[in-house]
């Protein structure tokens, strides 16, 4: 059988869209934490050593419950997390700038936090596969290689090794057919030994996916590549702007399902796009446990929805058995 090429991203903790979703999903946790009906919908930009945040936080009774030295804090911290300090930019040294709309939430608001203020179209998949926590094997490979090279910075290469990356998988089946690594690194870095040390991080992985049956035992014939556009010392913010939301496909099921509308990040639980995608999902995943091979679901708010409007389900059941939409 002549199966087609099925391909996946995933980018490290440091990568500047990702540190942006951080930073507004650490808002939200923020906001909840200190009111459970919070309405929180924030967006981050950052470049160097400048970041931005925007939008509307309406937490508390009678006083809000967040301030913008909260926010600025919780900017700072991620930035650490991250594993900034040793690359630039230092945390202490950020210049944190905001139009930030932080109020109460009003009596009237918070009646109504469970229904839907938008409309959005979420889109959950779910296929065979424990080890790849029932996602596309393309897709977990792509993130559990990302993983495998956070925890090799953080417990044996932190001066070597830069908060920065990205990853880039082929598969064909069960098979892994490439492998495209962007590695963040110092300047004085020994090169050699430390793509032998990713790469052996990332066969490790592929390993327990063998060992899990969900993947072909990785050969001579995988074509890796390491860092192809050159050195790649300079990283981070300071290599490039970053944005909340712009890792959209990267983060959902790979290219090779559909995804809906919006980001979740900066939203806070009550929203129609964090709601969609939580029951599609669950939704999806409940099919697959249930005996499917794959699920895809799409769930509809409209303006004013307190339950899904429409839902649609693509169930794919083993040979034999009917396939079928709901």
């Amino acid at each position: 059988m002549n199966e087609r090429l099925r391909f996946a991203e995933a980018v490290c903790e440091g990568h500047p869209d990702r540190l942006a979703d951080a930073i507004a999903d650490r808002i939200v946790a923020l906001s909840v934490a200190r009111d459970p009906d919070a309405l929180v919908g924030v967006e981050v930009a950052l470049h160097r050593d400048v970041v931005f945040v925007d939008g509307r936080i309406a937490c508390g009774i009678g006083v809000p419950f967040l301030q913008e030295s909260d926010v600025e804090e919780a900017v700072r911290e991620v930035y650490r997390r991250a594993g900034y300090g040793s690359f630039p930019p230092e945390a202490s040294r950020l210049e944190v700038r905001f139009d930030l709309c932080i109020q109460e939430l009003e009596p009237e608001e918070r009646a109504f936090r469970d229904v839907s203020d938008d409309q959005v179209i979420g889109v959950g998949h779910a296929c065979r596969g424990e080890r790849a926590g029932l996602v596309p094997l393309e897709q977990a490979l792509a993130r559990d290689f990302v993983k495998a090279l956070e925890e090799l910075r953080r417990k044996r290469l932190a001066g070597a090794m830069g908060p920065d990356g990205k990853v880039l998988v082929a598969v064909r089946g069960r098979r892994l057919v490439a492998v495209s690594l962007s590695v963040h690194h110092a300047e004085d870095a020994e090169w050699t030994s430390l793509v032998h040390a990713v790469r052996r991080a990332c066969l490790a992985v592929a390993d327990e996916y063998v060992a899990a049956g969900e993947l072909e035992p990785p050969d001579g014939t995988v074509s890796w590549l390491f860092n192809g556009a050159g050195a790649f010392a300079v990283g981070g913010p300071h290599g490039d702007n970053g944005l909340s939301g712009k890792k959209l496909v990267a983060e959902a099921w790979g290219s090779a399902v559909p995804i809906g509308g919006g980001t979740v990040h900066g939203k806070d639980p009550h929203k129609p796009d964090v709601r969609a995608q939580r029951i599609a999902r669950e939704r999806a995943v409940e099919h697959v446990r249930a005996g499917a091979e794959e699920a895809t679901v799409w769930v509809v708010f409209r303006p004013g929805d307190e339950e899904p409007f429409l839902v649609e389900e693509n169930v794919v059941r083993p040979a034999g058995e009917a396939t079928g939409a709901a």
